[in-house]
């Protein structure tokens, strides 16, 4: 349906670049020449004419515009009348049937033309529309694509400054600048991840938190006996629930790869976000060692940071303990992203 409306803009557009002379010659050629082919294979049946130039009077309108269906159909009335209608070729009419039939088919006509004429005029203003509209959205999307560009750069300076930090500090405040940069390249990783749906500035979870995984792979795991499995479905969150998602998923990755697996212990860590009916359901769980007996897992600063973004996500983080192993698990509603 979409190609069909594209297509009848494109020939409403197109038809009115054409001069008027040239479509009002056209038209004049269009029905000589129908009523010729009418003549030579027809006869004289003018009931069968007024069908056929019903048609045309239509096509003329819809393809040429501005005046050329009452252009066709008062030509067509006028050669009818001259060839099918005694007294033939003159344009008196004898027969009382004959003057009503012309006179109901010039009415019609016109009511055609006009018709067809005004729906004409309404395509051509629909496809300006849409031509703004489109304009539009390319300058917006080229705005969001220049906004998250320099977001990036920014951001990117931020992380560089803090490596360099880190390059000259102990140790506690080395692990501390580490992880500050790789909280703040999650949320670069958001921007190069925007894209506009519905008129709105969205994430694809899918594709953003394969990503992140990625760079975990690389920054965390690279060096130790740990895999990292994403099940990730696809759905578009907004920017606002796109990065606190993100931290949640970075700070328990960080987390467990410093506490599940003491002693270069190998293991799996599984990050899982799929749609389980009105809720988003994140876990990120592990087979390691589990938490401490008496504990929740939420002492420490990582945890409570992660309780602080589950709010800004209208949630709350629930800290399980497994056999083997522990997990992280956010539960978002879907309504949120309205």
């Amino acid at each position: 349906m979409k190609s069909l409306f594209r297509t009848l803009h494109r020939l409403a557009l197109a038809s009115r670049a054409i001069p008027v002379l040239v479509r009002y010659s056209v038209t004049t050629i269009v029905v000589v020449v129908v009523v010729s082919i009418w003549l030579h294979w027809g006869g004289q049946d003018q009931r069968h004419a007024f069908l056929i130039f019903f048609l045309i009077v239509f096509a003329c309108g819809a393809f040429l515009d501005r005046g050329n269906g009452f252009l066709a159909i008062w030509l067509s009335a006028g050669l009818i009348d001259y060839y099918t209608m005694p007294p033939y070729h003159t344009l008196d009419v004898a027969n009382a049937s004959d003057q009503i039939a012309l006179i109901l088919f010039i009415l019609i006509g016109m009511i055609i033309a006009a018709v067809v004429e005004a729906l004409h005029v309404g395509l051509v203003e629909l496809a300006a529309e849409h031509e703004l509209v489109r304009k539009a959205v390319d300058d917006r999307e080229l705005l969001l694509e220049e906004l998250s560009h320099r977001t990036r750069n920014d951001l990117a300076n931020v992380i560089t400054l803090l490596n360099l930090q880190a390059r000259t500090a102990d140790a506690e405040a080395r692990e501390a600048l580490t992880s500050a940069a790789d909280r703040v390249q999650t949320i670069a990783r958001v921007h190069r991840r925007l894209q506009i749906y519905n008129d709105r500035v969205v994430v694809d979870t899918k594709s953003y938190i394969n990503e992140l995984c990625n760079d975990l792979r690389l920054s965390r795991l690279a060096s130790r006996s740990i895999a990292l499995e994403c099940d990730v479905e696809s759905h578009s969150v907004s920017v606002e629930k796109a990065v606190p998602l993100g931290l949640i998923i970075n700070e328990s990755v960080t987390n467990a790869t410093k506490h599940a697996f003491p002693d270069e212990r190998p293991g799996i860590i599984t990050v899982r976000f799929v749609r389980e009916g009105s809720h988003y359901i994140l876990t990120v769980a592990d087979d390691g060692i589990g938490t401490p007996p008496g504990t929740t897992g939420g002492g420490g600063t990582g945890s409570r940071l992660m309780q602080m973004l589950a709010a800004q996500l209208g949630s709350k983080v629930a800290f399980e303990a497994r056999n083997p192993g522990f997990a992280v698990v956010v539960t978002i509603a879907v309504k949120t992203e309205k």
